[in-house]
């Protein structure tokens, strides 16, 4: 009887050991996983903020583009009336 007890309780023993070292492994595991999920939403993150950061530049790049369009309208219909006025000095007696 003595027996049989100390063989039961070095298998519940042996079973508490496996199931504490499963529990350990799920343990790293889930560790392990929460880790790489912090790294990928700080990646995304870092991302969506250079989009956001893109397009803002985006914006003011096609803004700046408008207004030097408007300039250089601006400065060529000036040099065509400079051309225009020294042609006519030019054809003038």
């Amino acid at each position: 009887m003595l027996k049989l007890g100390l063989i039961i309780a070095v298998f519940l023993s042996m079973t508490s050991l496996a199931q504490a070292r499963d529990v350990s492994a799920q343990q790293v595991g889930m560790e392990y996983a929460r880790v790489n999920l912090e790294k990928a939403e700080a990646e995304h993150k870092d991302n969506l903020q250079r989009v956001s950061d893109s397009e803002k530049r985006l914006a003011e790049d096609r803004q700046k583009a408008a207004i030097s369009k408007k300039n250089l309208d601006e400065s060529k219909a000036k040099y065509d009336k400079a051309q225009q006025l020294l042609d006519q000095a030019w054809k003038q007696p």
